[in-house]
């Protein structure tokens, strides 16, 4: 007897041991496929969208790019990085990507059409790709520059010559805050916000000032000479935490005020560091806001026998607890309730907030 109970002891456990297998085969069909280090595997990888934040993609800018590229005559005034890397920036690391199919995915970052009989590539940059690096700017020692070139402009040939031909104008005493180097009267008009321009009010073309959107802004300097130069991308585009569209409606507190403004007179042309007194100290353009404070315009319109535009629209929120003031403002900004320093610049107690009067 104890013969044969071990025996099918022994038939059990074998046939437990085939259960376990198929089940253990069973299961690795529905098992995904296991994942390399770095939590990625190939089948989910998207090649036909470009990421510089890919750890991969963050060598030195001028293993891919060039400068200037072969194409910058074409569609530039000036040298310039104006077209994508070449095949070779993409082969040496993506040859079984570049090579898979007749429609490679991964040709679709740079060309229109992918087939072999196309080379048309989407312009560089891409409009219609979000940004993925954002601008590091520091004013504060273009304004030291700025000022230095005051002394040298009375110095025959102090400037020298340049790869581009220079921008620069330095005129009179205006030269030690020149901001117009660079911030020059906007010449086209600038593209209404989505949903249309508040109140209907389209600000005219000179109510704003140009910014650079091109290199040639910064290659009169940067080009070969002063960092960073023109291969060391990295100093100036900063990678962003995440994409983000490109604006191109400029936000403004005041929509009404005009740069080229100010009556016949044109009172609003100054010395950009009249009004604007902290741009120049700033290191970044991360966080910039416009820092005109309100004394920069009460100087003009809130003066004893010129104009006391700022005190009548007090006195007629003081009369009319709806009233929206609109001398500066479009109506979405001046139905809110004004700031302190409103009050405290035309010298008037501040009223309670709205809906708090009791």
């Amino acid at each position: 007897m104890k013969h044969e109970a071990r025996f099918v002891l022994g038939i059990l456990a074998a046939l437990l041991v085939l259960v376990q297998g198929f089940g253990n085969d069973a299961l690795g069909q529905k098992r995904k496929p296991v994942r390399p280090r770095g939590g990625i595997t190939q089948r989910s990888i998207d090649y036909s969208r470009f990421s510089h934040s890919t750890k991969q993609h963050q060598e030195s800018c001028k293993s891919c790019h060039s400068a200037p590229t072969p194409n910058w005559q074409k569609v530039r005034a000036f040298p310039d990085v104006a077209d994508y890397p070449d095949h070779d920036s993409c082969v040496r690391c993506h040859r079984p990507q570049f090579f898979k199919g007749a429609q490679p995915p991964i040709c679709s970052v740079c060309h229109t059409k992918v087939s072999p009989r196309h080379d048309a590539r989407y312009l560089f940059p891409n409009p219609r790709r979000p940004e993925q690096f954002k601008i590091e700017f520091p004013h504060d020692k273009h304004q030291d520059v700025i000022a230095s070139w005051r002394i040298k402009s009375r110095l025959p040939g102090s400037f020298g010559s340049s790869v581009v031909k220079s921008a620069h104008a330095v005129t009179e005493d205006k030269s030690y805050n020149n901001c117009t180097i660079c911030h020059g009267p906007a010449t086209k008009a600038v593209a209404p916000p989505a949903g249309g321009w508040m109140d209907s009010f389209v600000p005219p073309v000179d109510a704003f000032k140009s910014a650079p959107e091109k290199h040639d802004a910064c290659f009169n300097c940067h080009w070969k000479t002063e960092q960073p130069v023109r291969d060391n991308c990295a100093g100036c585009h900063k990678l962003a935490a995440v994409r983000y569209a490109t604006v191109t409606t400029p936000v403004r507190i005041s929509l009404k005020f005009s740069h080229e403004g100010g009556g016949e007179k044109k009172n609003h042309i100054a010395e950009c560091t009249t009004c604007h007194i902290n741009i120049t100290k700033a290191a970044s353009l991360r966080g910039l806001r416009p820092d005109v404070p309100i004394t920069g315009c009460t100087e003009c319109h809130n003066k004893e026998g010129l104009r006391q535009d700022l005190s009548k629209e007090l006195a007629a929120l003081d009369q009319n607890r709806t009233f929206a003031c609109v001398y500066c403002h479009t109506s979405n900004v001046g139905k809110l309730d004004p700031p302190a320093s409103h009050y405290l610049v035309a010298e008037r107690p501040a009223i309670k907030p709205r809906g708090q009067e009791r």
